[in-house]
């Protein structure tokens, strides 16, 4: 079995823990949460993008592509549909229609969309079904002999149309604005695995870039929050999300060479705790309102840390399960190898 890349487990788990994190009901929108949220997709994307592998026969790869994907979406949003019941009874004091039902069920099919017929379900697999579209137009693109050109011109295509619906709302559409969004660093990922960037590590290299990026990341974030000229602000967000993946990257390669288990399993589970964790947020957000009778229960920044790390934790029992029984959930089919190429 080949060894894992140590680093991009941290980042991996450093990502998940975020996105876990980010969805936990805050007190007020600091400027350093905002920072979170607003950048912390674009490591996780470009992460995906780094670790895609080339593909031998396309038609293989969409049979990979479905299998580790669209049926993880499918079996995550069945497992998150009984919670959604239960909550529409609470919340609209019971369940009035067979079309109240179906709506969910719709809003599956049709990939999260809010409409009069359908409405999103477990919102947060949105990026399945994005990542599913990453993977098959990166395939296209690297068919092409001048592949670099064409994911340029996407990129930049979708970065276009990322700010035509931030200003115009015309496609308020989960899966829509993850692409647009987020391919360009799926994109970045791809290329820097195929020119053999990262190979190595250096602790003084590497934290003087992380440290480096990452602050001039954060002063450009507070100059794009304030930017009145929304072109302006569109173009400052992609270049603060690029300079805070160098950021994340540089500054978990300083730490390389220590290893948890811990770590390692919630890099491993990333879709298990993506697919469950809106869920168990649901229930612990309820718990909290029964308990001191506050409707709408918020948290402090330390006890939503708390709160997403013991969410992740609570989760690491299902994906050592997945990992020996159930691959599926965890993204892989059976003859998964759970190791990659060592970095040294």
């Amino acid at each position: 079995m080949k060894e894992r890349i140590n680093w991009i487990d941290w980042v991996k788990a450093w990502c998940m823990t975020v996105v876990v994190f980010d969805h936990t009901p805050h007190d007020g929108t600091p400027f350093l949460l905002q920072f979170l949220a607003g950048t912390n997709l674009a490591s996780f994307f470009f992460i995906s993008g780094y670790l895609k592998k080339p593909v031998s026969s396309q038609k293989e790869a969409l049979k990979k592509y479905a299998y580790c994907l669209l049926i993880p979406y499918l079996l995550y949003n069945a497992v998150f549909y009984p919670y959604w019941l239960v909550k529409f009874h609470i919340e609209h004091g019971g369940i009035n229609s067979f079309g109240d039902c179906l709506r969910p069920v719709i809003g599956t099919m049709l990939g999260q969309l809010n409409s009069s017929i359908s409405c999103e379900l477990n919102s947060v697999t949105w990026f399945l079904l994005s990542l599913f579209l990453m993977h098959c137009i990166t395939d296209v693109c690297n068919r092409q002999k001048h592949r670099r050109i064409w994911m340029t011109v996407i990129s930049v295509t979708a970065i276009l149309l990322y700010g035509a619906n931030k200003y115009f709302l015309f496609a308020p559409y989960l899966p829509f604005h993850g692409l647009v969004r987020c391919i360009c660093f799926f994109f970045m990922g791809n290329i820097f695995r195929q020119i053999g960037h990262f190979k190595g590590t250096d602790f003084k290299k590497d934290l003087h870039i992380g440290v480096g990026t990452l602050l001039l990341s954060l002063l450009l974030f507070y100059w794009h929050i304030h930017e009145d000229c929304f072109v302006l602000h569109i173009l400052l967000y992609f270049i603060v999300n690029i300079l805070s993946v160098f950021a994340i990257i540089h500054l978990f390669r300083t730490l390389n060479g220590i290893k948890s288990r811990i770590v390692t399993y919630i890099s491993i589970g990333t879709m298990v705790i993506f697919g469950l964790h809106r869920m168990l947020i649901g229930i612990i957000d309820f718990g909290t309102e029964k308990l001191t009778g506050i409707a709408d229960a918020t948290y402090t920044w330390s006890e939503a840390a708390l709160i997403a790390i013991g969410i992740e934790l609570l989760l690491l029992p299902i994906i050592f399960y997945s990992k020996k029984h159930s691959p599926i959930l965890l993204g892989k089919n059976k003859s998964f190898n759970y190791g990659t190429t060592k970095t040294k």
